[in-house]
Order: structure tokens, then C-alpha cells, then sequence
């Protein structure tokens, strides 16, 4: 029976930059490699919300496809027996590889693929549990579903700002326009086209999807202000004459802490459907 709305169609239309990332040199694979760990560090902490939503069992084997860092694969491999992260870049896999040394972990895998190139059962072997967040699995859930035998979950943040929208309220007037980034972002507020095309393309495959919506950001300890404003300019473009627009945008992220320090937090909010 088909669907009454195409809910494949109009994630196509709406979400195009979702679909595979750019091609990039080797540095540019280092840069979105180090910026990604330095966001998956800052939302460790509230990455627990969405770990905890999930119904996994300890002998459980799991795959994260597009793990990127490990943000998600280093907490879920302490709750279930293996993991498999995925990605289709080397130097993500590196720090996912780090952040798996650091938490003393010695039962997660990575393995570097284009998911789109995967085939269950033939180069990809089929795990319990499959869980892909915010990247290029969430555009082929049935080929997502292939690859699990009990569980499949995805993550996508829910109708709350992306890291984008985020990183956009900081940087907001400290450089010339990019107006193809600015147009991302606020293409990303529309609530009409956010979770509920997932849920609905998950429904009309047959699936009998559960979502919950869970309390997420990014936070971060620092001694200083002035230490806060040298880390974080790292994430985004700051011309020499708008540091005090930069400055000033930051400052409604920062708060005293009870150690006498600086926290930087910044809210959003994230789902986690699972069939």
C-alpha cells in the first residue's frame, strides 16, 4: 500500500545536505575531524539521555553507522557486549579509537566504509542492535534495518537548533556572511519537516516506531572566561575587528561556576526513535 505522503521525497527535498559529505584533502579531513570530537566532548555528558532511552541488553553486539568520534559508540559499548563503528573517514576513526583507549574500552571495533556501500551479510556482517545518528544511515532506514536483528535506532536533534544554528548564535556578525550556512540554519527550524519524517518514513516501511525526546547540549568547564573565548573560537571564523561581537555573543553562553570557574552551555534538545 503506498503511503498517502512521500515522506522519502520530502526528506529529499528539504534535507539535501544531509545525503554524503563533501569530498575533502587530507587537512580538511583533520579539521572536521577535530571539530567533531571537540562538539561530541562538549555533549558527552547529555549524550547519556539518549544512551539511556534506548532498550539494549548486555549481550547485545551493535553497530553505529557514521560513528564519527565515538560520541555514541563509547558509552554504548559499556552497556552491551561489542561494538562495530562505522564511518567513512579514517580520521574520525582516529579519535573514535582514542576516545575507546580513554575510557579503557577493549570491545569496540571500528571499520572505515561508505555505508552507502554496505551489503548485510557480505561485507558488513548483521549485529543486534544498529543505531545511526545524524548522518548519511538516516537517509536509507530500510537498508538501516537490514543490518540489525533484534533493535534499530536513530538520533536526529528535534525541532531544536543543529549544531549549526548553535554554532551560528555565536558567531553571529563576526565575519562576512556565509549566506549558504545561514540559510541552512534557519532552513533547520522548520518544525514541519524536523523527527516526524523519520518516524512517518519508519511507520510507512512497516515498523512500529517508539520515540523519545531527551534534553541535550553542550557544556564545558573552563578556568576563564578568556580560556572559554580562546577554545571556542576554534569551532567557527572570527575577523581581528568583530572580536567583540564574537565576545559578546559567547558571553550569553557563559556562567560562574561553583568552583570559582566559567561553564559554557548551550540547550537544545535530541530524539531517539527506535522499531
Amino acid at each position: 500500500m503506498k503511503p498517502l505522503i512521500n515522506w522519502e521525497e520530502l526528506q529529499k527535498l528539504t534535507k539535501p545536505h544531509m545525503r554524503r559529505i563533501p569530498k575533502m584533502d587530507v587537512e580538511g579531513q583533520k579539521r572536521f575531524a577535530r571539530f567533531y570530537n571537540q562538539m561530541a566532548l562538549m555533549e558527552k555528558l547529555h549524550t547519556l539521555n539518549q544512551v539511556n532511552a534506548l532498550p539494549l541488553l548486555p549481550e547485545d553486539t551493535l553497530l553505529d553507522v557514521g560513528c564519527g568520534p565515538g560520541r555514541l559508540s563509547v558509552p554504548l559499548a559499556q552497556r552491551v557486549k561489542s561494538v562495530t563503528s562505522l564511518d567513512v573517514s579514517e580520521e574520525v576513526l582516529k579519535y573514535c579509537r582514542m576516545n575507546a583507549y580513554a575510557a579503557e574500552l577493549t570491545n569496540l571495533t571500528t571499520k572505515k566504509m561508505d555505508f552507502q556501500d554496505a551489503v548485510a551479510g557480505e561485507n558488513l556482517e548483521k549485529h543486534d542492535v544498529v543505531i545511526c545518528s545524524r548522518s548519511v544511515g538516516l537517509w536509507n532506514l530500510k537498508k538501516l534495518s537490514s543490518f540489525a536483528n533484534r533493535l534499530t535506532a536513530i538520533v536526529s536533534f528535534a525541532n531544536a537548533p543543529a549544531i549549526p544554528q548553535l554554532l551560528s548564535n555565536i558567531f553571529k556578525g563576526t565575519v562576512a556572511e556565509d549566506k549558504q550556512k545561514q540559510s541552512l540554519a534557519e532552513h533547520m527550524k522548520d518544525r514541519r519537516v524536523n523527527y516526524n519524517v523519520l518516524f512517518n518514513i519508519a511507520y510507512d516501511l512497516g515498523y512500529e516506531p517508539n520515540i523519545r525526546v531527551v534534553e541535550d547540549g553542550f557544556t564545558k568547564d573552563y578556568e576563564s572566561k578568556e580560556e572559554a573565548y580562546e577554545e571556542i573560537i576554534t569551532l567557527g571564523k572570527v575577523d581581528e575587528d568583530k572580536m567583540d561581537i564574537y565576545r559578546k555573543n559567547l558571553d550569553n553562553y557563559l556562567t560562574k561556576n561553583d568552583k570559582g570557574g566559567i561553564t559554557f552551555f548551550i540547550e537544545t534538545r535530541t530524539c531517539v526513535i527506535w522499531w
